[in-house]
């Protein structure tokens, strides 16, 4: 017999055989304990979901290519791809789905016999009055043993435990989709914060050349001595208008500078403010289908690893009830044994044993007791996280659709609003120069079509992050 052979026809019996069947098939095919109740639970959460949207009326008529196509801006793509590639938070998202698989090996393995291979050699001395005539006082051993242990899952309290495992993995690799998703939503709305608050730096600072040069004029008037006392007035309104101006272009200069270091982070770089980002703000080229099924939150990552985690906690419950049942363990050995080293691979130095054993507990002050309704109260838990996770993302699509409607109507009404400011601020201009209104009806139309031009860029911006919001909200594209 070879050292690395374990022959079971020699050592088992034919019951034994049908028992280690038994158990196999078990481990297999039996169900976690509570699978019908959890079923139950499941569809009781699920009958929260409505057929459609409320925010829109009827079916779609095609399904969408991708959601960053939304924003046709490849600049933008490609950011959100060096996000994805370089960001810390989701490497190590991805590290904890390595984990999860490790661990679901690991919980795997107890459904397979350990086999261990060792080696060992004593030398013993026996007293002399303990000596029998003819006997060498001086006594070696020499072991080659091949040792094989294995529970039989009769129960099936492991493949609850692998389940469980395996169930965690899938919930760690949902988790890993859902940071990958929030940082491809957390880039496009930061990417859109820069450019808004670049644009908004390039309408103040035309804003402050308008005003210094609405201030030069005045000076010049006031210089030349006509109605000093109106000039006077004039000239004070302009600088206090200029000086509120180049605030304003501070505090957006500081804004821009702040979120270009946010989106480096989020780009996995060092913080430097130097970060590109977008020349201009990306443009929507599609409104939302109308008639989004409800169905689409069901992919959301988050909502499917708080599915997945309920699925393990009841695995795990099971394995807990099953800790009362009594444990079948087989063990077995063969290798060599001889008192020479020479005569170690001998043939009549061969050795084997093989043991059956069944152990049933009675009494561990509670343990098991506990970690069963321990179990019970973390399933009970993450069926109410799954809930309250499930009401949320309603909540978040629902503002989401109902917002890009509001935000839609919201631009076109104040582009309407930036283009009547703008000619205001022409036609006051022109007759403030011909001396038929004064310097405060100026100022006045120049501060509407400034603020006109900012509402609107930042009414753009707020439905751009919006869409991102809604996508997240979705789980992906429409």
């Amino acid at each position: 017999m070879s050292l690395l052979t374990f022959r079971f026809p020699s050592l088992l019996t034919w019951s034994t055989r049908c028992l280690c069947l038994v158990g196999l098939v078990s481990c297999g095919l039996l169900p976690p304990l509570g699978s019908k109740r959890l079923d139950r639970d499941m569809r009781a959460l699920q009958d929260l979901a409505p057929e459609k949207w409320a925010a829109l009326p009827s079916l779609p008529e095609k399904a969408s290519t991708g959601w960053l196509a939304d924003f046709n801006s490849p600049a933008l793509r490609a950011l959100v791809d060096q996000a994805i590639t370089a960001n810390p938070d989701l490497q190590a998202a991805a590290a904890r789905v390595r984990q999860a698989h490790a661990q679901t090996v690991q919980a795997g393995a107890a459904m397979f016999p350990t086999v261990t291979a060792g080696y060992s050699a004593s030398r013993s001395q026996s007293p002399g009055d303990q000596r029998f005539s003819g006997l060498t006082p001086i006594n070696n051993r020499f072991r080659l043993p091949f040792n094989v242990s294995w529970e039989i899952d009769f129960w099936g309290r492991i493949a609850d435990e692998r389940r469980a495992a395996k169930a965690s993995r899938l919930a760690a690799e949902e988790n890993f989709h859902a940071a990958r998703l929030s940082l491809a939503a957390n880039t496009v709305r930061t990417a859109i914060t820069l450019a808004e608050a670049e644009s908004l730096i390039r309408l103040t600072e035309q804003n402050v050349q308008t005003r210094r040069t609405q201030l030069s004029i005045l000076e010049k008037q006031l210089d030349r001595g006509i109605d000093p006392d109106r000039a006077a007035l004039d000239v004070s309104l302009a600088r206090a208008d200029l000086a509120r101006t180049e605030s304003t272009l501070q505090q957006r200069r500081a804004t821009a500078d702040e979120t270009r270091r946010a989106l480096e982070i989020l780009l996995g770089g060092y913080p430097a403010g130097k970060a590109a980002g977008l020349t201009h703000l990306p443009s929507l080229d599609r409104n939302i289908p109308v008639g989004l099924p409800s169905e689409l939150l069901l992919r959301r990552p988050d909502v499917r690893a708080a599915e997945r985690q309920i699925e393990a906690s009841l695995n795990r419950e099971s394995a807990a009830k099953k800790a009362f049942l009594p444990s079948i363990r087989l063990t077995g050995e063969s290798g060599r044994t001889s008192q020479d080293m020479d005569n170690l691979l001998a043939p009549d130095s061969a050795l084997w044993s093989i043991a059956a054993n069944g152990v049933q507990t009675l009494f561990q002050g509670g343990r098991l007791v506990a970690g069963v309704k321990l179990e019970r109260g973390r399933y009970d838990e993450l069926l109410m996280t799954y809930k309250s996770r499930t009401l949320t993302a309603f909540q978040e699509v629902e503002t989401a659709l109902a917002a890009d409607r509001f935000l839609r109507d919201q631009a076109a009404a104040l582009s309407r609003a930036s283009t009547e400011a703008e000619r205001s601020e022409k036609l006051a201009l022109g007759q403030y120069e011909k001396g038929l209104t004064d310097v405060l009806t100026l100022l006045d139309a120049s501060q509407r079509a400034f603020d006109a031009r900012s509402s609107l860029i930042s009414a753009q911006a707020n439905r751009l992050r919006n869409r991102a919001d809604l996508h997240l909200a979705l789980g992906g594209e429409f």
